[in-house]
């Protein structure tokens, strides 16, 4: 049982790797991470491949020599490598902050947009309602407008 260990050892830390990687792939500067994912990847097959024959053979390797303490030490390596150009990358790509505050200020046209749009639907409703609501102007006199003969009526 213990042959095994320095080989879950090594796969561990390139799976750890490979997954890291495939987060940062994902980022804003995803582009970077293409190329240690990919060796991320064949390190960790390799280490799974050394974990089968690891299995497959019965008998148990010699653990004080540097040819099965390498690829562990490999697989910490790139880890601790891995981890590095993420802060070193975090340091040197700065946040594009043209493109950001561009964005917050087009969603924030947008939400002022409709909120006005809101309002106006409201002054509407409210203007056609009171449009019905109002007095209406006698058409008697509307009609007669040039005619002023209706005045002869009251000038008694």
């Amino acid at each position: 049982m213990s042959a095994y260990i320095l080989p879950l050892i090594c796969l561990l830390l390139t799976l750890m790797a490979t997954l890291t990687c495939l987060r940062f792939i994902l980022t804003r500067e995803g582009l970077y991470w293409i190329i240690p994912c990919v060796l991320s990847i064949i390190l960790t097959l390799e280490n799974l491949d050394s974990l089968f024959l690891v299995a497959e053979s019965a008998i148990s390797p010699n653990y004080r020599t540097f040819r099965n303490l390498a690829p562990v030490l490999i697989a910490f390596l790139w880890y601790m490598m891995i981890i590095t150009f993420h802060y070193a990358l975090r340091f040197k790509i700065k946040i594009n902050r043209y493109r950001n505050e561009n964005r917050k200020n087009r969603a924030e046209a947008l939400f002022i947009e409709k909120m006005e749009k809101r309002k106006r639907k409201k002054e509407y409703v409210l203007n056609e309602k009171n449009k019905l609501n109002k007095a209406k102007k006698p058409e008697i006199y509307s009609k007669v407008e040039g005619d002023d003969n209706w005045l002869d009526l009251f000038d008694d």
